[in-house]
């Protein structure tokens, strides 16, 4: 069984294709700000670089995030059409729970993994987890905080294991941590979301409706009950 996966709730989405027997093909776009705009022909181009045609997909993965409101619904959007046209279902992954897994194979056996996006307004989309090589278990569940309140809990749950974060806000995050815990640099291994471990969570059966995940209210929302508050 041939599953495609993807995820654009940050600035560099991420694609895979994952076949039954663990081989994998994987592509991630440079960030920009229209990369999610730019999905469905990278996985063109995905699909003629590995030679698999698009009718063998008999599942599609995608992160739901939290991430950016228009990226997350770009990807789910583009899940939703491709299952409905291939006659597939469509599973829902938390786009932090994939990238924890990529942070883990690069932090010390039992570390504390903190995937961290820049969520403009001051804020982080994060989350903390611990990994012990085959369970993930949430410390803090995804969430738009402020990053110094999301390096007091990252204390808080510090042990001499240490802590590791990753993801475009780690360098956002990194003037608060406490000792112990590191900031994983842009471009180094686990530093992004690699989607093939998105696959790997919905095989541990950690899916989630495909619905977003978006951890506050969208610029919009905010926008307008602003408006309705200044003209009550």
């Amino acid at each position: 069984m041939t599953t495609f996966a993807l995820d654009t709730s940050t600035p560099s989405p991420a694609l895979a294709l994952v076949q039954d027997d663990g081989s994998a093909a994987t592509l991630r776009l440079d960030a920009s700000p229209n990369a999610g705009r730019r999905v469905m022909l990278a996985a063109h181009g995905l699909f003629v670089s590995t030679g698999i045609d698009v009718a063998d997909v008999r599942r599609v993965v995608v992160g739901v995030g939290p991430g950016a409101f228009t990226g997350v619904r770009i990807g789910i959007a583009t899940a939703l059409g491709l299952g409905q046209a291939l006659g597939c279902p469509v599973e829902g992954v938390v786009t932090h729970e994939a990238a924890a897994l990529g942070m883990a194979q690069v932090a010390p056996d039992g570390a504390l993994v903190v995937p961290a996006s820049d969520a403009r307004r001051g804020e982080l989309f994060a989350a903390a987890y611990r990994w012990d090589g085959a369970t993930l278990t949430t410390l803090v569940e995804p969430c738009a905080i402020a990053p110094a309140d999301l390096a007091s809990l990252v204390a808080e749950r510090l042990d001499e294991r240490g802590a590791v974060v990753g993801g475009n806000g780690a360098q956002i995050l990194a003037p608060h941590l406490p000792a112990g815990a590191y900031a994983l640099a842009a471009g180094s291994p686990g530093h992004g979301i690699d989607a093939r471990h998105l696959v790997a969570r919905a095989d541990a059966g950690a899916t989630v409706p495909v619905r977003p995940v978006y951890a506050r209210l969208p610029d919009a929302e905010v926008n307008r009950l602003r408006n309705l508050e200044a003209a009550s």
